[in-house]
């Protein structure tokens, strides 16, 4: 019991250390920099090697540290988060049924789209933009840069966690025939 508190503990200090650097450090550097997304990987890894339980409050602090620190409204970071988690949850039990590097890849794509697609739609419908965002050079630039450090981030930390651990393949689960 003990140990599960300090496990918990270290989670709850890791998420919100995470949540400050992404406010505070990463939006505070140019682009393409900037646009390297703590959560949305954070919500990601958690999502693809842990049960969907610890991404759901992976996403509850994350998003709501985010929301505490900025000016926009309460669950506008929480919201597109949590919703992400629960696609994925079920995209992952449905479709994507292995563990691999493809799955990997194809879920880090999706949440970025549908990220940045969600962030987007709260951003536009929530002040006055003069353009709507789809037709915004700089939502297609995020998209790509998010793109570009979740690929990287999913094959460095996929390959490591593979490395270390017998629970994910490098590549489609092997079917056995049986002759």
């Amino acid at each position: 019991m003990f140990n599960k508190i300090w496990q918990i503990s270290g989670l709850v200090i890791f998420i919100s250390l995470l949540a400050i650097v992404q406010f505070s450090l990463i939006s505070a550097w140019p682009d393409p920099w900037r646009q390297l997304n703590l959560g949305l990987l954070l919500v990601t890894f958690t999502l693809f090697f842990f049960p969907a339980r610890l991404a759901f409050l992976a996403a509850l602090l994350f998003g709501l540290w985010l929301d505490l620190l900025s000016f926009n409204f309460l669950g506008f970071y929480l919201i597109p988060l949590v919703g992400l988690v629960a696609a994925d949850a079920w995209l992952a039990n449905n479709w994507l049924t292995n563990r691999s590097l493809y799955s990997f890849v194809v879920l880090i794509l999706l949440n970025t789209l549908v990220y940045n697609l969600l962030m987007a739609s709260f951003s536009y419908f929530s002040s006055s933009a003069p353009v709507f965002f789809l037709l915004a050079a700089d939502f297609w630039s995020t998209l790509l840069y998010q793109a570009i450090w979740g690929l990287a981030a999913a094959i460095l930390f996929f390959h490591l966690a593979a490395f270390l651990t017998k629970k994910i393949k490098p590549f489609f689960l092997e079917k056995k025939m049986n002759l």
